[in-house]
């Protein structure tokens, strides 16, 4: 680039951009980066490096299309412009033109050495569903650099989503290391004497202690928590860190570990009771030890409800309605990192269900704050009752707001005739207690959910996948097949 003259402005717009400058923070201000770039561009009418900044500046601020002719411009001057290619990829994932991005970000890693570019075009593969060319690409990326966390954490997802568990597991310990989305504790229970080693998952003598603590979701918590009773079996002494709002339940299901729910890191709260333990493990990883094949997936239940709680919701359940069937419902799932506009809609769109069976009693097992919005904008619009009671889904006690556990929930479940759910936690729920479960799985789901058209969970006998037509996104097709089912469903449920 010929920019000697204007160097300083150059470098100092850069820095706007970068929020750096010779490695040091600097202030990062897109509209004084911007204004210098044009300053320059007055003077370099059809310069690439400066129409690529300033494509850059549209791309950080959102405005994918701006950004998409300005950086289309780059390329047309400057074929092997790297990354102009790679951002005009960004900013057609951007406006969800899945395609195009795909052809710029494989002219950008043709052009551009190091791992990302390979390692970006896996991740947009995972995103639509093609387990087969993202583990490509990302076997590409670790070629160029064996040691790439985020490559090997896409293998690990590719690997997954094609069930491939005998390979899959050890890839998925790079989430250990930054490759997942969201950062992990790193748990120690020695203190200064050093870092408390890694369970191998072998059988053990029994004065050896185990801590297997939790580390993601409620949801993959309880997923992974299917193997802790393998774990039992090793004839360690185990030790669990649920989250505190599964101690309850964990004491229930495991009588033969000793559970103390917790976030912390040191074990603090009971290793004057318990000691030092010998060997910690993360609860994902436990599948790398006990399901490593298809066979190894026992899919059956092991949570256990309380007796007197489930007592409880009997009676509240037929009060509802005395003999009708019960169903749970729930519309919402994830957050903004776990795409949770793939596998959320508003409850209106469960309509076919609400008003063909006016027999059915429906109860909401939806967990967030515009639940009870929701079903009153059902019953406003449909004319249908959706029973909704936030003491038993909501994360805190609406009454004292400290934080609820799961109780209240699992026993709800437990006593309903099926669930039916978009991807979150009341499918594992279910699924762990054994109750029917159809889950309606988005055309592009997540890897626990599996790729093609499997409509069988492994984790979970009683639990059925509903899947959205291959590139679709509407729910409506999904609903009148869902409807279509119910009745037989019904129709079997009032023979027997």
């Amino acid at each position: 680039m010929q920019l000697i003259a204007v160097k300083d402005v150059f470098e100092e717009g850069r820095a706007f951009l970068e929020g750096k400058r010779d490695g040091q923070p600097h202030e990062k201000n897109l509209n004084k980066a911007e204004a210098l770039f044009n300053e320059i561009l007055n003077n370099n009418l059809g310069h690439p490096g400066i129409l690529y900044c300033l494509g850059t500046v549209q791309l950080e601020r959102g405005h994918f299309a701006l950004a998409i002719q300005l950086l289309s411009q780059v390329t047309q001057i400057d074929p092997k412009f790297g990354e102009a290619w790679n951002n005009m990829c960004l900013a057609y994932r951007g406006i969800n033109d899945f395609e195009r991005a795909v052809i710029c970000a494989r002219k950008a890693a043709k052009l551009i050495s190091n791992a990302d570019m390979p390692c970006n075009i896996a991740a947009m593969h995972l995103s639509r569903n093609m387990p087969e060319a993202a583990l490509e690409w990302a076997e590409e990326a670790l070629k160029r650099d064996p040691g790439h966390i985020k490559a090997q954490w896409h293998k690990a997802l590719a690997l997954l989503e094609m069930r491939r568990w005998n390979e899959a597991w050890d890839w998925h310990e790079s989430r250990l290391g930054g490759g997942g989305n969201e950062s992990i504790a790193i748990r120690n229970y020695h203190g200064p004497d050093g870092m408390t080693p890694s369970w191998d998952g072998q059988k053990r003598e029994a004065k050896t202690t185990v801590v297997i603590h939790g580390e993601q979701g409620m949801g993959d918590e309880i997923m992974f928590a299917s193997c802790i009773p393998d774990a039992l079996q090793t004839g360690a002494k185990i030790i669990l860190e649920p989250s505190p709002r599964m101690e309850k339940l964990f004491k229930r299901s495991f009588p033969f570990a000793f559970v103390h729910g917790t976030d912390e890191v040191d074990g603090r709260s009971w290793i004057a009771i318990h000691g030092k333990p010998d060997f910690k493990c993360p609860v994902a990883s436990l599948p790398k030890f006990y399901r490593r094949a298809p066979g190894s997936f026992p899919g059956t239940p092991y949570l256990r409800p309380d007796p007197a709680l489930r007592g409880w919701w009997s009676d509240k359940l037929k009060a509802l309605h005395p003999s009708g069937p019960r169903i749970g419902l729930a519309w919402q799932g994830g957050v903004q990192q776990t795409r949770i506009e793939a596998r959320s809609f508003h409850p209106t769109q469960f309509h076919p269900l609400l008003r063909g069976f006016p027999d059915v009693a429906w109860v909401s097992l939806q967990y967030d704050k515009t639940a009870q919005a929701n079903v009153e904008e059902v019953r406003e619009k449909l004319g249908v009752k959706i029973a909704h009671w936030p003491k038993a889904v909501e994360a805190r006690d609406p009454e004292t707001q400290k934080p609820n556990d799961l109780d209240e929930l699992v026993a709800l479940v437990s006593k309903l005739d099926l669930v039916i759910s978009v991807c979150q936690t009341a499918i594992h729920v279910a699924g762990a207690l054994g109750v029917p479960c159809w889950c309606l799985t988005p055309s592009q789901p997540s890897w626990r959910y599996g790729a093609g058209e499997s409509t069988t969970m492994p984790w979970y006998k009683s639990v059925e996948l509903i899947r959205q037509p291959k590139g679709v996104l509407d729910w409506s097709p999904t609903m009148d097949a869902v409807a279509e089912r119910l009745g037989r469903f019904l129709a079997q449920r009032k023979i027997a």
